[in-house]
C-alpha cells in the first residue's frame, strides 16, 4: 500500500511539474527556446539566411547566426555534431538589438518596459545603480515563469533605457550543463 501511495505521489509531482513548465514558454518569432529545428525552419522563422554564421569552437556543432545586430545561438541536439549536417539544432538563446523579432508573441525592442506586465510569469526590476557617479549595474528586468522556476536554467533579460523606460536589448539564454 505504501508503494502505491508513493507511486501516486511521484506521478502527481510529474504532472504538476509538467504543467508548470507548460505555463509560459519562451518563444521568439515562433521558435520555442530549447526546442529542436532544422536550419530551413530556423531560416523561415528568422527571415532568411543569416548575414554570417560562426561555429562555436569550444562546443562543436554549435553555431552563432548573425542577422545584423541580432544574434541567435543554436546547439546541436544529438550525439554526433556533424552526422546530420544541418539538422537537429536546439534553439539555445539570442541577443536582440532591433525590433525585427518578437518575444512572447508581443514584446519587441522599442516597446515600453511596462508592456512586460502583460506577459504571464513574474518579473524583477533591477534599476541602475551608481557608485561614485559611475554606473555599476542594473537597467534591466528579469523575467521568469514563477518563483519556483526562477532558476530553471533559462534567463530572459530585458534591458531598458532608464530615462525613457524603453526596451533597448533583449537577452535570452539557456545554461547548458
Amino acid at each position: 500500500m505504501k508503494r502505491i501511495f508513493f507511486i501516486l505521489i511521484l506521478l502527481l509531482a510529474m504532472i504538476v511539474n509538467s504543467n508548470a513548465q507548460e505555463k509560459a514558454k519562451v518563444v521568439v518569432n515562433g521558435l520555442q527556446l530549447c526546442d529542436t529545428y532544422t536550419r530551413a525552419q530556423m531560416y523561415e522563422a528568422l527571415g532568411g539566411t543569416p548575414d554570417k554564421i560562426e561555429a562555436e569552437i569550444e562546443d562543436p556543432g554549435s553555431f552563432w547566426f548573425y542577422y545584423g545586430k541580432d544574434v541567435f545561438y543554436w546547439r546541436y541536439n544529438g550525439l554526433d555534431a556533424y552526422k546530420d549536417g544541418i539538422n537537429n539544432h536546439c534553439f539555445g538563446g539570442c541577443r536582440l538589438c532591433t525590433d525585427r523579432y518578437v518575444v512572447f508573441d508581443s514584446i519587441r525592442v522599442g516597446d515600453p518596459v511596462s508592456k512586460l506586465k502583460t506577459v504571464p510569469g513574474m518579473t524583477k526590476d533591477h534599476p541602475r545603480k551608481y557608485k561614485d557617479g559611475k554606473e555599476v549595474d542594473g537597467g534591466y528586468v528579469e523575467w521568469y515563469q514563477s518563483e519556483e522556476l526562477r532558476r530553471d536554467r533559462i534567463g530572459v533579460i530585458f534591458h531598458y533605457d532608464e530615462l525613457t523606460k524603453i526596451i533597448n536589448r533583449i537577452h535570452i539564454y539557456v545554461l547548458f550543463l
